[in-house]
C-alpha cells in the first residue's frame, strides 16, 4: 500500500514526525530525571505518558515510510532492509520480554538486568528500534525515512545518556562494571 501524496505535505509530515521525536523522547528523558523525586501517585501518570511516546513512534514510522516509499534500488537491497527491520523488531521483542513489566519503570532497587540482550548492550530496546528503523528506511528506498532513523538514533542516544544517570545513581559501581563488559555501549 502507497500512498502517493504532494512532495510538500511528505516534508511537513516529515518534519512534524521529527519535531515529534524530539518532544515525546525529550519527555523520556526527563522523567529518568525526575521519576523518584515525583509523589508515588503521580509515577504511573509518568510511565503511561512514557509508553504512549513509544508506542506512538514505533507507530509512526512504518505510516511514514508508506508516504515516502520509492522504488528500491534493487530488489535485494529491499528484502535486505525489510530482514534488518525484521531483526531490529525481534532484539527489541527479546529485550521487552526479558525486562518483563519493567521496560517504562526507572529502576528503584533490586538488580540490574544482564541477561538475554542484555549481555550485549546495555540498551537492547534502542538499540533494536534503531536497527529496525534502519532496516524500514532501506526497504522503503527512502532518504527522508533515513534521516528520519538518524535522528531516532541521536534522540534515544540523549535518552540513554539520562536512562544511566539514573542507573548510576542508584547502582553505582555495579552498573559501570556492568557497561564496561557489555559488547555495544549507547
Amino acid at each position: 500500500m502507497d500512498i502517493n501524496l504532494d512532495y510538500h505535505v511528505t516534508l511537513r509530515i516529515f518534519v512534524s514526525l521529527c519535531f515529534y521525536i524530539v518532544v515525546s523522547y525529550g519527555f523520556v528523558a526527563w522523567k529518568y530525571r525526575v521519576y523518584l523525586r515525583v509523589a508515588k501517585d503521580w509515577r504511573p501518570v509518568l510511565v503511561y505518558a512514557h509508553m504512549f511516546a513509544a508506542a506512538s513512534n514505533v507507530v509512526a514510522f512504518p505510516l511514514f515510510m508508506l508516504i515516502d516509499r520509492h522504488q528500491p534500488v534493487t530488489p535485494f537491497l529491499s528484502w535486505f532492509g525489510l530482514l534488518i527491520a525484521a531483526g531490529g523488531a525481534l532484539f527489541l521483542m527479546w529485550a521487552g520480554l526479558t525486562l518483563r513489566i519493567a521496560p517504562f519503570v526507572p529502576p528503584t532497587a533490586g538488580e540490574i538486568t544482564t541477561t538475554g540482550p542484555f549481555r550485549i548492550t546495555t540498551h537492547p530496546m534502542y538499540l533494536g528500534g534503531v536497527v529496525g528503523g534502519f532496516g524500514l528506511s532501506m526497504w522503503s528506498a527512502s532518504m527522508l525515512g533515513l534521516v528520519y532513523a538518524l535522528v531516532i538514533a541521536l534522540t534515544l542516544i540523549i535518552v540513554a545518556r539520562e536512562e544511566e544517570k539514573n542507573l548510576v545513581e542508584h547502582f553505582g559501581k555495579e552498573y559501570l562494571e556492568y557497561k564496561e563488559h557489555t559488547f555495544i555501549k549507547l
